[in-house]
């Protein structure tokens, strides 16, 4: 064989083996992707479209499946920067009329009770109708309670006691002959006009007092300091119903004095000081002249009195009296005795006073004089006639 004709088998031979070579490494770099090289990215941008032709662009066909694209969420309200400045690439959101404040309601003041009580005791009266009984008054100015009580003096403790056989005070066992009944009103008002008085014309014309308190429409009375008798005679003080009758330089007596405020005070005169101008400057509406007053400037009972000579008045006796707990807050008072009975002293009327809570009482006439009137009923004693009286009544009548 000729030696060009062996150069050219070999030449053959060698380029089979080249192209085996490369094909097998073709197949191979595509089997696991060791291509040395990487594809260009060709930025669209930068070609001239006008010049371009369609034709010359070949694209190119993805071999890997695409990631899928993500949901699109919403875009956070913007916030501030760091140091506190508004973002200025944020939108500003749209004003919002804030409404305005709703005001707090102005609540009224509370009106101030009215009236002596000043709202205490309010259960007692009855706005909506008048209720009238033997024992109890009641309308939207005045409250009456009438208690006939069965007492008993105790020789022991000389306390008068409400329960028997054994005293409520120290237990001692009473005796029926200490019997001493009474009858108490306990008095309610907001207006003090509602607290009158009325004297007889003249010391000829004395009446009952349950005539004289029917006669002014009184609900209750009781007998006061027989004035026409000392007033006769030139001595004492005596204001009644705001109007001041006289007022003489001689006053032996304890006085009581009502004012417009309702307050109620007694004036032992044996141990007190006090001003007349004083007590006329505050326009008394009841000034009593009789007596004596019965407790302490601090509601404790009293051992003396001042009653002149006449010692024999302290003794147990029938009695009148009117007390005295605080503005608007009265009672009166009308103790039995004589024939079977013993009446009470002036020294257990005093503690009866203290016992029943009394910040000021004061003594009236008593004995046959001695009378308390409600509702069409009289208590006490009434075998004689009297000059004046005190009385609740409306004050529209």
């Amino acid at each position: 064989m000729k030696a060009s004709s062996k150069k050219r088998i070999l030449r053959m031979v060698v380029l089979d083996l080249l192209g085996f070579c490369v094909l097998a490494y073709l197949v191979c770099a595509q089997v696991f992707h060791f291509f040395p090289w990487k594809p260009i990215e060709i930025d669209m941008t930068e070609i001239n479209t006008a010049s371009m032709n369609a034709a010359d662009i070949h694209t190119p066909v993805p071999t890997d499946t695409p990631a899928p694209t993500p949901a699109p969420t919403d875009t956070p309200a913007p916030t501030d920067a760091p140091d506190g400045t508004a973002d200025p690439n944020a939108e500003t959101p749209a004003p919002t009329n804030t409404p305005e404040p709703t005001p707090e309601p102005t609540l009224e003041p509370t009106p101030e009770p009215s009236g002596l009580l000043k709202g205490k005791f309010a259960e007692k009266f009855s706005p909506d109708q008048v209720i009238s009984t033997d024992t109890e008054y009641r309308s939207e100015d005045i409250a009456i309670e009438l208690n006939q009580v069965d007492a008993y003096y105790c020789r022991n403790c000389a306390h008068i006691s409400k329960t028997f056989p054994d005293c409520e005070y120290c237990g001692t066992e009473l005796r029926k002959v200490d019997y001493v009944p009474f009858t108490l009103a306990d008095i309610y008002i907001q207006d003090i006009n509602c607290f009158r008085t009325f004297v007889a014309p003249n010391a000829s014309k004395t009446e009952l007092v349950r005539d004289m308190c029917k006669e002014q429409n009184g609900i209750l009375g009781i007998n006061t300091d027989y004035c026409l008798n000392a007033y006769g005679n030139k001595h004492g003080w005596f204001v009644r119903n705001g109007v001041k009758i006289a007022r003489f330089n001689k006053i032996s007596s304890d006085l009581a004095i009502l004012y417009p405020d309702g307050v109620m005070e007694t004036i032992d005169i044996s141990s007190e000081t006090y001003s007349s101008e004083e007590i006329e400057a505050a326009s008394p509406f009841q000034v009593w002249y009789f007596g004596p007053a019965l407790l302490t400037r601090d509601g404790q009972a009293k051992t003396k009195f001042t009653i002149g000579k006449m010692g024999n008045l302290a003794d147990p006796n029938p009695r009148s009296a009117i007390g005295y707990y605080e503005p608007g807050h009265y009672c009166f008072i009308a103790v039995n005795g004589r024939g079977k009975l013993r009446g009470i002293s002036l020294a257990e009327l005093s503690q009866l006073c203290a016992d029943l809570g009394m910040a000021a009482a004061y003594n009236m006439d008593g004995g046959q004089s001695s009378a308390l009137y409600f509702n069409g009923k009289t208590y006490g004693n009434n075998g004689r006639t009297t000059s004046d009286i005190a009385y609740i009544a409306e004050v529209n009548k």
